[in-house]
């Protein structure tokens, strides 16, 4: 590296004039870009890129001095040089993804975009602004076609592919169900299992021929919510099937993840004119035209060698023949949605395909869906003590200013009287992040300062005030995580409230604007997949109570596609909560960088937090009611809870005239979790473990 770039190695003289030949092409593989981000950067092809790296053609004009700045760029980036800023023509930064970010320039008053903050000559609507690539606009959610002035310097089109495949824009036939699980035969050819049973043959040889067969193969489903968008098709890639179309056996390096790299799928995707979503390759990866929406236009592929299903959240057995998963993923679609990702972001973009917003075609405009009332339309950056950590509002902050939600996390030695009962019992709160959920009241536009704000339950928000005075039994976990003045979504200023506090906040992060239950048709819809889950196993809400104990406690010996299901209907509710609040899955993002807002409605880490007090809350109000008929909790993790019982079932606490707790299968209500000897419990009381984490994280409903 410091031969080939040392003081005589670059001799760059002017913008307009680029290094050899010869150094062109090792600049770039330095830096790590593909000769499709140089191109895209300087609005060229990238024949053009590869004859000059060749020296078998000449930049000149305006693309001279593009490609003269952008490798002026890269040696700045490799030498550690800082580099001045131009005032001519300059290639489009942000197609260097999180390169861009790197790059040392001199402070100037030369014009930088407005979006991602890197300089350009470039205008849109007489601001300093590039066009297309890697540039996101944090705030407009429509497309910015329609809004685009001639710029100084005309893009290139790309040439159209010569093999391109075309996905009919209306009228898409759904016939064949909502996915396929294709599997190689022992002939070599590809055979695609569909959720009704039937199979149809799949020519496709490579990944081309594969999208070309699924835009006519009459695959997809309808929308989730009358109105809404309908889903594109799921193709679930085995390891056979990613053999067959010469994939690479393993996923791709995070550069190579970059929907600009030179990756043998990009390649193929390109050569048809197509590309993946702005979340590159992966495990699961959605693809669409270069022309077309993702949203709307996309097609999404599981592929289980790279990780999808068997090594994420899904947890799905490798021993699962194609037929069952087609099986058991058919069935998860009907209940909830098409699989597009691992369970939570399964359950995250349910929310919006319950309440779907207006979406007009992100390239030619055409209004898909009118929205629904109540939609989230707008992304907006979370107050500073709800931002998460990593968020560039988190910067700086002290721990006085950051809001502190978690779940009961608690345990105790028993008392006298309890140590002397032969079994400690477990119950697990089904879903307790879901249940009440559909209360919660959620206000689409951002938070606003309040200085000495009077409470009130219905205002979402957040509210510095000192919970600490309500009282506390000893016997009883704390109803909040922290003492003193700090900062409380509503929730939990509202339970602290209904148990007799005097509340008088000192100030607030507010949203008083409209604000309605949000969540409420999510969670129906979670709520009754998870009824008809169990239906499958044949538990019904009809049940005996002993009956249905029984059932629970023996749900392993049911059939292990619908017990599959279920867990994957409860790792979708339970999992969709964080991704309200996740660090954004961007190849631009470099780790351990501050992150922007994502531009994504539906990313709140304010309801999150709702959530979590919510059902802190809730657990806590029903430990405070079974308490009054003299059984306290020994411990505490999250949804699971733990009691000395002088019988192995929970029924002995349920069953108590005035119990906080309900036997059933709907959020909120409880389920058997496992019983343990008294002495089992002391052994890890001894060694200073919550023994109700440990049932917890044992295989339980």
């Amino acid at each position: 590296m410091d031969a080939l770039f040392g003081t005589d190695a670059l001799t760059t003289t002017s913008a307009g004039t680029a290094p050899l030949p010869q150094e062109r092409q090792a600049l770039r593989r330095a830096c790590e870009l593909s000769v499709y981000q140089v191109a895209s950067a300087c609005s060229v092809s990238e024949a053009a890129v590869r004859a000059w790296e060749h020296g078998t053609a000449t930049p000149s004009g305006d693309n001279a001095a593009a490609y003269g700045q952008l490798l002026q760029g890269l040696r700045a980036y490799v030498t550690k040089t800082p580099l001045d800023r131009a005032a001519v023509p300059l290639p489009d930064w942000a197609a260097l993804g999180a390169l861009r970010h790197r790059i040392p320039f001199r402070d100037s008053p030369a014009p930088t975009c407005w979006r991602c903050h890197q300089p350009t000559s470039q205008r849109v609507g007489g601001m300093p602004q590039h066009l297309g690539t890697r540039c996101p606009d944090p705030h407009a959610a429509a497309p910015l076609t329609e809004h685009l002035h001639t710029p100084e310097r005309p893009r290139v089109p790309a040439p159209r592919p010569a093999n391109r495949v075309d996905y009919p824009a209306r009228g898409r036939s759904t016939a064949a169900g909502p996915l396929a699980v294709l599997a190689a035969t022992a002939s070599g050819t590809l055979t695609a299992h569909l959720t009704g049973g039937s199979t149809l043959t799949c020519p496709a040889e490579d990944i081309a021929q594969l999208l070309a067969w699924t835009t006519t193969a009459g695959l997809g489903a309808p929308a989730v919510k009358a109105g809404g968008l309908n889903a594109g098709p799921l193709l679930v890639l085995t390891g056979t099937a990613t053999t067959l179309l010469s994939l690479p056996p393993t996923p791709p390096s995070p550069a190579q993840r970059h929907p600009r790299s030179d990756h043998p799928v990009h390649t193929q995707l390109r050569a048809i004119g197509w590309q993946t979503s702005a979340q590159g390759l992966g495990p699961w990866t959605t693809v669409h035209p270069a022309h077309g929406d993702p949203t709307a236009d996309g097609i999404h592929l599981a592929i289980t060698a790279w990780g999808a299903l068997h090594n994420d959240t899904w947890r799905l057995p490798a021993h699962l023949s194609p037929p069952q998963i087609a099986q058991l993923l058919g069935a998860y679609t009907y209940l909830l949605r098409t699989p597009i990702g691992p369970p939570g972001e399964c359950g995250h973009r349910l929310m919006s395909d319950l309440r779907p917003p207006e979406h007009r075609h992100a390239h030619t405009n055409v209004l898909l869906c009118h929205g629904a009332a109540g939609a989230l339309t707008q992304s907006v950056d979370p107050a500073p003590c709800e931002a998460p950590d990593g968020h560039r509002l988190a910067r700086g902050r002290t721990a006085e200013d950051r809001m502190t939600v978690e779940d009961i996390d608690w345990w105790r030695p028993p008392i006298d009287s309890e140590a002397t009962a032969p079994y400690v019992a477990c119950l697990a709160v089904n879903l307790s992040h879901v249940a009440d959920s559909n209360n919660i009241r959620v206000a689409a536009g951002p938070a606003r300062t309040v200085q000495h704000p009077a409470f009130h339950r219905k205002t979402p928000g957040s509210w510095f005030v000192d919970l600490s005075g309500t009282p506390q039994h000893p016997h009883l976990p704390a109803p909040y995580v922290t003492a003193g003045p700090a900062w409380h979504p509503t929730e939990a200023v509202t339970y602290a409230q209904q148990r007799g506090a005097s509340i008088h906040p000192t100030k607030g992060h507010l949203r008083t604007g409209t604000a309605g239950p949000y969540l409420n048709p999510w969670y129906q819809r979670i709520r009754d997949a998870r009824v008809a889950a169990l239906g499958r196993l044949g538990i019904t809400p009809a049940m005996q109570a002993d009956t249905l104990c029984h059932a629970l406690e023996h749900l392993d010996e049911g059939d292990p596609v619908s017990r599959l299901l279920l867990d994957a209907v409860d790792a979708t509710a339970a999992h969709s909560i964080s991704v309200l609040a996740q660090q954004p899955d961007d190849p631009d993002h470099i780790p351990g960088h501050p992150f922007d807002t994502p531009p994504i409605p539906t990313w709140r880490p304010d309801l999150r937090a709702s959530l979590i007090a919510n059902a802190r809350a809730n657990i806590h109000r029903k430990l405070g009611m079974t308490a009054r008929t003299g059984y306290f909790p020994l411990a505490v993790h999250q949804d699971h809870i733990l009691f000395a019982t002088h019988t192995p079932s929970i029924l002995e606490i349920i069953n108590q005239s005035g119990s906080g707790f309900r036997l059933g299968i709907s959020p909120g209500q409880v389920s058997p979790a496992g019983t343990r000897t008294m002495t089992w419990y002391l052994h890890h009381c001894a060694q200073q473990i919550n023994p109700a984490q440990l049932l917890r994280d044992a295989p339980t409903l």
